[in-house]
């Protein structure tokens, strides 16, 4: 017996949430990959202190910025404020393309350093002296070591 008018408006409403909610989650993945997508596209390119684009090259917060601002989200241009701006998250928590920091340098200064995380133990990131945009590997020692905490600007829509 086919529903009531009454009820088939009902669970067409709940259809339709039902399937908003997806359609949000899949944006959430989405706005994730690309943000990813574009960190990655910029291994190779070089460091420069203060650079935020493939023409200038990138310090570590630079390649954040960018590959955030790509993808449409506005995030404070330096480490520090990435890292103060940002949901805090527990590592244990992370998403690609949420934000893991470290400490180097000068620890008494705070001295921070920014990498986009990708999953399974990978980041990408732009090294502190010298050299070129990179993927890496933080389960290892070094990296371990320094860890300070971690932010997250896509927030999940549930």
């Amino acid at each position: 017996m086919p529903a009531a008018p009454s009820r088939r408006i009902a669970l067409l409403g709940a259809a339709l949430l039902a399937g908003g909610c997806a359609m949000f989650q899949s944006s959430e993945d989405s706005l994730r990959e690309w943000v990813v997508d574009t960190a990655q596209e910029q291994i190779g390119e070089d460091y420069h202190y203060g650079g935020a684009d493939p023409d200038d090259g990138f310090d570590c917060s630079g390649l954040v910025y960018y590959s955030y601002g790509k993808a449409g989200v506005k995030l404070p241009r330096t480490a520090a404020g990435q890292r103060t701006s940002g949901k805090a998250i527990k590592f244990s928590d992370a998403k690609p393309a949420d934000l893991l920091f470290y400490s180097y340098g000068d620890r008494k200064k705070g001295d921070l350093h920014v990498v986009l995380y990708l999953g399974d133990g990978k980041a990408v990131h732009a090294p502190v002296r010298d050299g070129e945009v990179e993927e890496i590997d933080i389960t290892a020692s070094h990296w371990r070591k320094r860890y300070v905490g971690a932010a997250r600007y896509i927030q999940p829509s549930n």
